[in-house]
């Protein structure tokens, strides 16, 4: 069972977000009501169970919450609940990494000898920050550890497992799989190594520098960072089918490659803070958007691509970064061009985002509804009463 990758029920239809500042609620629009057209299809196809969240520009233009939360106690989806973001942690590792990089204190093609002396045998040394980023380092993977009857990994149920460095598990300086630099993989083993890096360039945890640069100058309140003996801990959303919950996975275990957690309202203002380059400058913002196609168009944090959706007048270039835990789905896409945001989290294991640029699947058919309509106009100030001062 893969844990990390690419990415009559109750049923809420509220097309306002948040009264955060940095979003405003707008008016259902004709993009709106298609993309509900498209959700509500793949919920009653058994296809989707969750919450989806669309902005453009400034304004909030679709909030859903639809389906079960929890199968077994029959708890309703709700648009503010706090889901795990698996893999799409790695995006924030990215930027912290990258913040560091603009502060001179990493290079993108310094070494892990340089960043972690001591750390495994000569190949592993000879790993850059960028093959990590990237995906392409080839070291040995966590998900690869034998798994048990439910398909669980040895990694993720903490057995005979112990850390080589704070936070980096020793089966990540073994020896690699295959050499750097020509494979795409989407291996935990990058982040957590990272994340160790981070820690030692700062001497402090992820978890405090999650906390310092991410969710405190943006305000993300749901915004933290499962312990490594933790799966799901009470009030994230997990996964029931059939009256069964999901297995026991060490979702903690996963640190800087998938261990965050939050709702999909402070996503979106992460990914905001992406558009806008808040977190780091736009010259840098712009490199982490540089898709490589001989990998598959994997970027530092992402996938960035162009693709024609179906509606369109002309291609648009996204931003997408996807993961999964057990049966729950995330995927996370932006396209800047257009200051727009489209965030999903399921708890559907049949949920298949499918692929954009074949011009089909869940996720195509989201995207074209959520950015091929024209934008709603501004929310329209209140009316000034008199004897009032602005």
């Amino acid at each position: 069972m893969p844990i990390t990758s690419k990415l009559g029920l109750g049923v809420f239809a509220l097309f306002a977000l948040c009264t955060s500042p940095m979003i405003r609620a707008a008016p259902a629009s004709a993009g709106a009501n298609a993309l509900d057209a498209v959700v509500r299809k793949a919920h009653d196809a058994g296809q989707f169970d969750g919450v989806v969240v669309v902005a453009r520009g400034d304004e909030s233009v679709y909030r859903r919450a639809i389906g079960k939360a929890d199968r077994i106690t029959e708890q309703a989806h709700a648009p503010g609940e706090v889901w795990r973001w698996g893999s799409l942690t790695h995006q924030v590792t990215a930027v912290l990494v990258m913040q560091e990089v603009e502060r001179g204190r990493l290079r993108l093609d310094g070494t892990l000898g340089d960043y972690l002396p001591g750390f495994g045998g000569a190949a592993v040394a000879r790993v850059t920050l960028r093959q990590l980023l990237l995906h392409t380092a080839g070291l040995a993977n966590p998900d690869d550890t034998p798994a048990d009857s439910k398909g669980v990994p040895a990694f993720y149920r903490g057995e005979g497992e112990a850390a080589a460095t704070k936070s980096a598990p020793r089966i990540c300086a073994e020896a690699p799989k295959r050499a750097p630099g020509d494979h795409f993989e989407n291996n935990p083993c990058d982040d957590l190594v990272l994340g160790a890096i981070l820690e030692r360039v700062n001497d402090a945890s992820y978890a405090q520098l999650v906390a310092k640069r991410i969710a405190k100058p943006l305000g993300l309140r749901s915004l933290g960072v499962l312990h490594a003996g933790t799966g799901t801990a009470g009030g994230i959303v997990g996964y029931t089918a059939e009256g069964v919950r999901e297995p026991a996975i060490n979702a903690g275990r996963l640190g800087a490659a998938g261990a965050l957690y939050g709702s999909s309202d402070d996503l979106l203002r992460f990914d905001r803070a992406l558009i806008d380059d808040t977190l780091v400058s736009a010259a840098t913002a712009a490199a982490m958007r540089e898709g490589n196609p001989k990998l598959g168009y994997v970027a530092l944090g992402a996938l960035a691509y162009t693709a024609k959706l179906k509606h369109c007048d002309a291609p648009v270039a996204l931003v997408e970064r996807d993961g999964d835990i057990g049966g729950v789905r995330a995927v996370n896409v932006i396209a800047p061009a257009q200051r727009a945001a489209v965030i999903a989290f399921s708890n559907t294991a049949r949920t298949d985002w499918g692929l954009v640029w074949q011009g089909s699947g869940l996720l195509h058919d989201m995207l074209d509804a959520a950015l091929c309509t024209p934008a709603p106009p501004p929310a329209a100030a209140a009316p000034r009463k008199k004897g009032t001062r602005r």
